[in-house]
């Protein structure tokens, strides 16, 4: 289904000039990056299955809305994933302190950390975006040294030859090896476009930003180590926040088609389920991550979030592409202000079994409405920030050591993270 719903350009309130970062030479993909934190590496069960668990666009302040960490913990509680992320838009842009962001982050990371499930996050366009409209000075470096504090968090380390602060590649080893079974790849797909580039505005582009180069190249030269240091491809999925081009271009069939009779050809043609509810709100530019993941052939799907209502997902001439709907009850959802408000709140769930060829087996997705969440649409905030963790100190820009299962990069020898 689909609608002209154009609510993007009234959530960003003007275009955003993105972050800068820093883009050097590219790092040796093997090497090992901050060891002092290392971390237990993720394991299949001991029959051979593994679940993730993909929540999207909890979206929210200091004081988040109730239902988004009840939703969260009843859907972690019935699926118990071995592993789950927020795939960026983690926070928005109420914060008016530095406290307040990290409030707010830790608000939505402890339903995973309080049970003990290996967690991480993505950035999205939103994640910054207090401190253009609330004074803050906390950007997506400083939050992933925050969240690299939590016991559970898996967060790769900052370095500054990659663009983006939550490139992450995550190894699961087998039941019963310390080699590998599937890959977990996490990218930063950035913010927003600047307002002008070589001179030109950048008024008729898409406003969001981009996977960029280096990032490309990140993936490539590491899933090539990884191949040679295992002596095989290792299966994985990919997540990262704004879709790509050919997510919509899967939905219609090909990158020129528009109609409705193009897109029911396309549903036959890439097994299409699931619902668009407005448009595939992409990037600036098509970098190419899609091609490469391609050409490399050990990514079986992308997932996104970014546009809340859309829960589509189908596969585009080899490679699954898809969505996760919102998680978050304090954001736009499905008929803003009608009891349909809150019905696509919900998370995706993909299994994975190391005894098939394959690995990756389904996916599916878990909606609030099912879990018996409040479907009022009325906001429901929170009286008070959930409380840090004893080990967890809000505003420090150093990662801590934990005593248990640890965080960080360890390299491709120790089967937990991989260095960026």
């Amino acid at each position: 289904m689909t609608a002209s719903f154009n609510r993007r350009r009234l959530l960003q309130g003007g275009t955003i000039a993105a972050a800068a970062a820093a883009i050097g030479n590219f790092a040796t993909p093997a090497r090992a990056v901050d060891t002092a934190n290392t971390a237990a590496p993720l394991q299949f069960n001991t029959d051979g299955t593994f679940k993730i668990m993909q929540f999207n666009d909890t979206q929210d302040d200091h004081l988040t809305d109730r239902r988004t960490l009840e939703f969260m913990g009843k859907a972690l509680d019935h699926e118990k994933p071995n592993f789950a992320l927020i795939n960026g838009d983690v926070i928005t842009s109420g914060p008016q302190d530095n406290e307040q962001v990290y409030q707010a982050l830790n608000n939505v990371v402890m339903p995973m950390e309080s049970r003990g499930i290996p967690w991480a996050v993505t950035f999205g366009n939103h994640d910054e975006d207090s401190t253009e409209e609330g004074g803050t000075t906390v950007f997506e470096p400083e939050m992933t040294n925050f969240v690299r504090q939590y016991r559970y968090n898996y967060n790769a380390p900052l370095d500054e030859a990659v663009y983006g602060a939550s490139n992450t590649h995550l190894l699961v080893n087998g039941s019963t090896s310390s080699s590998p079974e599937f890959a977990i790849w996490m990218l930063d797909s950035g913010r927003y476009l600047d307002d002008a580039l070589a001179g030109q505005p950048t008024d008729e582009l898409p406003s969001y930003d981009y996977i960029r180069s280096s990032q490309i190249k990140w993936y490539r030269d590491l899933s090539i180590a990884t191949e040679e240091q295992y002596g095989k491809k290792i299966p994985g999925l990919m997540y990262f926040h704004i879709p790509t081009f050919e997510h919509r271009d899967m939905w219609f069939g090909g990158p020129y088609n528009d109609t409705e009779a193009q897109h029911k050809a396309a549903v036959a043609r890439h097994g299409i389920e699931g619902v668009k509810h407005e448009g595939v709100y992409v990037g600036a530019f098509n970098s190419g991550i899609y091609s490469a993941a391609r050409e490399r052939g050990d990514i079986l799907g992308m997932y996104c979030g970014h546009d809340h209502i859309n829960t589509f997902h189908g596969n585009y001439f080899g490679v699954e592409l898809g969505y996760s709907p919102g998680t978050g009850f304090g954001t736009y959802g499905l008929n803003d202000g009608t009891w349909d408000m809150h019905t696509l709140r919900g998370a995706r769930v993909f299994e994975l079994n190391e005894n098939t060829d394959r690995v990756y087996e389904s996916t599916r997705l878990v909606f609030a409405k099912d879990l018996g969440i409040d479907m009022n649409p009325e906001p429901q905030k929170i009286e008070q920030p959930e409380a840090f963790p004893e080990y967890v100190t809000p505003g420090n820009s150093t990662p801590v050591p934990t005593p248990a299962p640890a965080q960080g990069s360890i390299d491709l020898s120790s089967n937990g993270l991989s260095s960026i």
